[in-house]
């Protein structure tokens, strides 16, 4: 196996670190935009239970333990101690199938790297205005430099765009997770499953938040929304939406 592919997998597992860690403090209560949607309960239920911290454990666990396959897997088994080698996660190690670099993968990984890079720009770009959850902080004002200059709401694009990599990456036919037999450990499996989960959620409430996040600003800010909606007339995609 290639050690070219470790560069590649270290870069997306570092993307999502950056999706899922803030650079702002959490907002106060009374900054919190409450809406009563599921979508809406589940980022606050995900948020109070540490959903995003298991989710970037969880890929830095997958991204790590493909690596030291492909380590392992370049060395001379009799070049390790016995009382290594003979360990229960040296022997999980050496039963994991390696796969090869293929096309998929690096549209998918360089998606995901790509796209944490997007959304940590976002991140500092708002600074102190930025969370996880819906809100509108004291003194807010609107931010319209950087990705926010080009579409209104350039956080969600690169988030869809980064939830399309992790498809491609991780469980499309052919990809490490579904051909390496990780996924014959009952943990893991499920582990994958509550991830697969909270991802695809992140995807259908980014989506809705739009335009109520949309609606929120212009009602908060007026005159000065509408005149940036006039310039950055497009949400997500430039010329596409």
């Amino acid at each position: 196996m290639s050690l070219s592919k470790i560069p590649f997998i270290i870069a997306s597992a570092i993307g999502v670190h950056c999706t899922t860690m803030s650079p702002s403090k959490p907002p106060l209560s009374e900054e919190k935009v409450v809406l009563p949607t599921p979508f809406e309960s589940f980022v606050s239920w995900s948020l109070r239970l540490y959903g995003l911290e298991l989710l970037r454990m969880t890929v830095w666990a997958a991204s790590l333990t493909e690596v030291a396959g492909i380590l392992l897997a370049r060395i001379d088994h009799s070049q390790i101690p016995a009382a290594i080698y003979d360990t229960q996660t040296m022997r999980l190690l050496s039963s994991l199938n390696p796969t090869p670099i293929t096309l998929t993968f690096l549209f998918g990984s360089l998606a995901v790297a790509i796209a944490g890079a997007v959304r940590h720009c976002c991140a500092l770009t708002l600074g102190k205005f930025w969370s996880f959850e819906l809100s509108v902080r004291r003194e807010h004002r609107l931010v319209t430099s950087g990705p926010y200059s080009v579409v209104r709401h350039p956080s969600y694009a690169a988030y869809l765009l980064q939830y399309a990599g992790l498809v491609v990456m991780y469980w499309s036919q052919g990809s490490w997770l579904r051909e390496s037999g990780i996924l014959q450990i009952p943990f893991a499996r499920v582990l994958a499953a509550i991830c697969f989960f909270m991802f695809t959620a992140g995807v259908s409430t980014g989506v809705r938040r739009v335009p109520m996040e949309d609606r929120i600003l212009h009602e908060a800010l007026g005159e000065e929304w509408e005149n940036w909606a006039e310039r950055v007339k497009y949400r997500l995609i430039p010329g596409v939406y």
